[in-house]
């Protein structure tokens, strides 16, 4: 099926592979071989590149979409230079519809043909059409904010193609974010020509950035994943001990999976000089749910904070409205990262539960056991999110409370899991590491790879050894054995 070959390429060239290790250092090579002013067509180039190799349709989709936002950004302002306030606003809200429409074609439409019967009745090249572009709901989110600040006149319309296309391809962030705004980017990247090759501080912050990436990655998430997949697969096959782990297991996997994609992904930019916004701050330490997402997948937290919760009214017009607000914010999110019905609930769950928070502030008493709860409600509606349907969410949740506990049935379940005493003691040992780095870098509100950089040299260097013998060792790959698909490529 084409949709297959485009996953396993997908997988075979994202990040965990030893292709991208070598198309990163030929394109680093070039960007500082070359002289200063080859830079941004390298970039731009390596990016197109990078994007086609994944899938030849997607790179098409991404210079159309980059063209059309060059020119209506363009038009836009000029209307409003010319005090033509009301054009600018229907090129807005056309050039946004527009782009929603086709976000909820590409999501959606493989959903309604299944929905619907007509699966069967179209032909599989029908369907394959409707493969998710890769990074196409990142640029687009991208997309809307930028023309949405040209026309508010928070910024001005850039007028170079080259730099604009970049900020939307720049090949590190482009598979899954973050989610860039136009000025941090734009702002950098007519800066590169500054940047030298030999900054012991950027490098060396770079390189620690994309160790901890493909640690959390490799040797956590990656392994997790063959549990946490084997259990949702089958959950009655399960007891309720190993369903409730296994939604713990894959709370520790997802976040893993994309915060390794992030650091990974910023360690890259940092080679080049571009900072890139940490989509990540020890989530699982927040102490409510406000403040979990005020520390996962902030960019686009704060984007549909900026763009759909401050235009909706925000908390400016009271308690009920806010409610509603924030409502509606979160069953947008749930929308966005998938068509099934159990993203939607994974949305109205997250909203529940802000709403009770904010009812409960409002009676002005403090919640015991902060970070447990929230935990704890954050990893139950996980549930809705890794689940294959709302069906199988409801029978997975079922089974947590009905099947009970059968400790005679755990010896084959550890055999059939894989689980024996050294993999488990990697799993334990690696999550217990990412859980305490977490923990240091929320004490210190830094993140591991700048944190280290205030070390001794051997310290720092320890970190670095110590890093890439866990991944060498312990790092899931192998012959015959191909990388889990980053978790966040799919939306």
């Amino acid at each position: 099926m084409y949709v297959d070959k485009i996953e396993q390429r997908g997988v075979s060239v994202v990040f965990v592979s030893m292709f991208f290790l070598l198309f990163l250092g030929i394109v680093v090579t070039l960007f500082f071989a070359l002289p200063v002013k080859c830079r941004p067509f390298i970039l731009l180039f390596s990016s197109y590149l990078f994007c086609g190799w994944i899938d030849l349709r997607a790179l098409a989709v991404l210079i159309l979409i980059s063209l059309c936002i060059w020119r209506v950004g363009i038009r836009i302002e000029r209307y409003m230079d010319k005090g033509l306030d009301r054009s600018g606003k229907i090129s807005v809200v056309l050039a946004v519809c527009l782009y929603i429409f086709l976000l909820c074609v590409y999501k959606y439409m493989p959903g309604i043909l299944k929905w619907t019967g007509l699966e069967g009745q179209v032909s599989q090249r029908f369907i394959s059409s409707f493969v998710m572009p890769v990074g196409l709901s990142f640029y687009l989110f991208q997309a809307i904010g930028y023309l949405a600040d040209v026309y508010k006149r928070k910024e001005r319309a850039e007028k170079s193609f080259l730099r604009l296309s970049c900020y939307f391809a720049f090949f590190p962030k482009l598979v899954s974010g973050p989610i860039e705004r136009e000025r941090g980017f734009l702002e950098q990247f007519k800066e590169i020509g500054k940047v030298k090759f030999w900054d012991r501080g950027r490098l060396s912050t770079a390189f620690t950035y994309m160790l901890w990436g493909y640690f959390m990655k490799m040797v956590v998430a990656d392994r997790l994943a063959v549990t946490v997949n084997r259990i949702f697969e089958n959950p009655y096959g399960f007891d309720s001990i190993w369903l409730v782990l296994g939604a713990l297991f894959y709370t520790i996997q997802i976040y893993c999976d994309f915060a390794g994609y992030s650091y990974i992904a910023i360690g890259c930019g940092k080679i080049f000089g571009i900072n890139l916004t940490h989509n990540f701050e020890s989530p699982y330490c927040a102490r409510t749910i406000s403040g979990f997402w005020r520390r996962w997948h902030i960019s686009l937290s704060t984007w549909l904070r900026d763009y759909l919760y401050i235009p909706l009214g925000g908390n400016r017009k009271g308690t009920v409205r806010k409610c509603f607000n924030t409502m509606i914010v979160f069953l947008v999110c749930g929308m966005w990262h998938g068509a099934g019905f159990n993203f939607i609930v994974w949305g109205f769950l997250h909203g529940i539960y802000s709403v009770i928070e904010v009812i409960w502030h409002k009676t002005g008493r403090k919640m015991k056991g902060g970070q447990i709860i929230t935990f704890s409600a954050v990893a139950f509606a996980w549930i809705f999110f890794r689940a294959e349907n709302l069906k199988s969410a409801s029978d997975y949740v079922a089974g947590m409370f009905t099947i009970g506990v059968r400790p005679g049935t755990w010896p084959g379940i550890m055999q059939f899991l894989e689980l024996d005493a050294v993999e488990a003691v990697v799993i334990v040992l690696g999550i217990a590491v990412v859980w305490a780095i977490d923990g240091l870098c929320n004490k210190r509100r830094m993140h591991l790879p700048v944190l280290i950089q205030y070390k001794e040299n051997a310290a720092r260097y320890f970190v670095f050894y110590l890093l890439l013998i866990a991944i060498f060792i312990f790092g899931v790959y192998g012959p015959g054995y191909h990388a889990e698909q980053f978790i966040y490529m799919q939306f």
